[in-house]
C-alpha cells in the first residue's frame, strides 16, 4: 500500500544520504589527526592538550562503515577511548620506542642528547612501566562500560581504585600521572553511579 511504499521511499532515501555521513567522519578524523599534529609537533606537544582536542570527535556519526556501531548512546566512547589510547601511547612512546627509533635513525635525536629521568635508570623505567599497567585494567573496564553501559561490580573497581594513586605517587611521566587521574575519576563516578542505582531501588523495596 501507499505506507509501504513510502517506507522504501524513506529507506532509499537515508541509503541515498549515508555518504554523507562517511565523508563528515573522515573530515572529523583528519581535523583531529591534524590537530594533534600540530598541537605535538609545533605547540609544545603537552599531553594534557589531548582533553581540549577530543570533543571535536562529538562531530562523528553513525555510518554503514566502521562507525556502523556508533549509536546514540556509544556517542562519548571514541573520546574516552582515543584520550587514553593517546595516553598510553605517549607514554609507551617515551619510554620504548623512542629509543628505538632513534637508534635505527627513524626520528632524529636531540643534539647534544635530552636527559630524560623516566628512562635514565632501569628502576625509573620499570617504575614508569608498572605505573602505566596498573592503569590499564580499571581503564578498559570503563571503556567497557561506555560502549554496552553494563555495570561493572563494585568489588572490581574497590580493589583497582587504589592502584591508581601509585602512578600519580611515583610516575616521572605526565601522562602515566594523567591515566592515574582518569582512573581515579573514572572508578569515583562508578561506585557513585552504582550507590546511587542501589538507593534508587530500595525506594521501591
Amino acid at each position: 500500500g501507499r505506507s509501504k511504499v513510502m517506507a522504501t521511499a524513506q529507506q532509499q532515501s537515508a541509503q541515498d544520504l549515508d555518504w554523507v555521513a562517511s565523508v563528515g567522519n573522515v573530515c572529523a578524523s583528519l581535523a583531529f589527526c591534524l590537530s594533534a599534529h600540530i598541537s605535538s609537533s609545533y605547540l609544545g606537544g603537552s599531553d594534557s592538550a589531548i582533553f581540549c582536542l577530543v570533543p571535536m570527535l562529538l562531530l562523528l556519526s553513525k555510518d554503514s562503515g566502521l562507525l556502523s556501531a556508533l549509536t546514540d548512546n556509544r556517542r562519548y566512547f571514541p573520546l574516552v577511548a582515543v584520550a587514553i589510547g593517546y595516553l598510553v601511547a605517549s607514554a609507551m612512546f617515551r619510554l620504548v620506542f623512542r629509543d628505538i627509533l632513534e637508534k635505527h635513525h627513524i626520528i632524529t635525536k636531540p643534539p647534544g642528547g635530552e636527559y630524560r629521568p623516566e628512562v635514565a635508570t632501569v628502576l625509573a623505567l620499570s617504575r614508569n612501566l608498572v605505573s602505566l599497567a596498573v592503569t590499564l585494567p580499571g581503564h578498559w573496564m570503563f571503556g567497557s562500560f561506555m560502549w554496552s553501559f553494563k555495570h561493572t561490580r563494585d568489588i572490581y573497581w574497590v580493589l583497582l581504585l587504589p592502584l591508581n594513586f601509585l602512578p600519580l605517587m611515583i610516575s616521572d611521566l605526565h601522562s602515566v600521572r594523567l591515566l592515574g587521574a582518569l582512573g581515579i575519576a573514572a572508578g569515583a563516578m562508578q561506585l557513585l553511579l552504582s550507590n546511587r542505582i542501589r538507593r534508587y531501588g530500595l525506594q521501591f523495596v
